[in-house]
């Protein structure tokens, strides 16, 4: 190599040397000062790199799987926190579309027959009928007992006239428990020389029940009562032979025998 050579390739040395000494210089001078121009720069240089390697696989046919940070949640998109009154909302709407219990109906099943004044065995007064029912809702068992006397015409057993019994009677010990056979409301809680102390109880349609003959009443007018609910206790008040219920059952005030109702009456709620 000639002497003129070494002395290009020496001088290129040093000049390339001394750039590169002046560049680290500004650099190093402009890190140590805090300034925000050397991040910028290497974003800005690792950024490049990043997108033309990504570019270079793509066209390669390779596949690339880059991590992105999940971004925080804003406040716009948090789940709102549950409040007392979130809950009373919900509470509320619950209630509101909640299935409603099946009002009490019956269904007459008119099978012929006309309502008469009572003259003769034959004869139906105008406030019964001998007609069959159906009921949505089964009956609670009123009380415990036996039939003494079923629905229908009877020889009074106190006066001896020739009578139709609207009702049926169940004979058992003196203060033996009533209950309300559906929900109601006490429609009469009071007392009379033929029926003693008696209730009626309002149900849903026109249904209403009737408990006479009662020791005690346990309930009184107006009141909201549930179907099972003890109402009175057995006795022999009012026209009465001994400690019985004498039970009704009228579905438009007209008595029904309620016999086909008990016979499918329930005890426990």
């Amino acid at each position: 190599m000639d002497n003129k050579k070494k002395d290009y390739l020496l001088h290129t040395l040093l000049f390339q040397f001394l750039v590169c000494g002046i560049t680290f210089g500004i650099l190093f001078g402009i890190k140590f000062t805090g300034s925000g121009v050397l991040d910028n720069i290497k974003s800005a240089y690792f950024d490049n790199i990043e997108r033309n390697f990504i570019v270079e696989l793509k066209d390669s046919g390779t596949e690339v799987f880059k991590n992105t940070p999940t971004p925080e949640t804003s406040e716009a998109t948090k789940a709102p926190e549950t409040t007392a009154n979130t809950t009373e909302a919900i509470t509320e709407v619950i209630a509101t579309t909640a299935p409603q219990t099946e009002q009490l109906t019956a269904k007459i099943k008119a099978e012929g027959g006309a309502d008469y004044s009572v003259s003769s065995k034959d004869d139906i007064p105008d406030n019964v009928s001998v007609n069959s029912y159906t009921l949505s809702q089964r009956m609670f068992l009123p009380t415990d007992g036996e039939i003494t006397s079923s629905f229908g015409v009877r020889t009074h057993p106190i006066d001896g006239d020739l009578r139709f019994h609207a009702g049926v009677d169940i004979a058992n010990d003196l203060g033996t428990p009533i209950f309300a056979a559906f929900d109601g409301v006490v429609k009469v809680a009071t007392y009379d020389q033929w029926n003693g102390y008696y209730l009626k109880i309002i149900h849903d349609n026109e249904i209403m029940t009737v408990y006479c003959h009662c020791n005690k009443l346990l309930v009184k007018e107006g009141e909201k009562v549930k179907a099972g609910q003890k109402i009175a206790e057995m006795g022999s008040t009012g026209s009465s032979t001994g400690p019985h219920l004498h039970f009704e059952l009228r579905i438009e005030n007209i008595s029904y025998d309620p016999e086909s109702a008990l016979n499918e009456a329930i005890s426990e709620i």
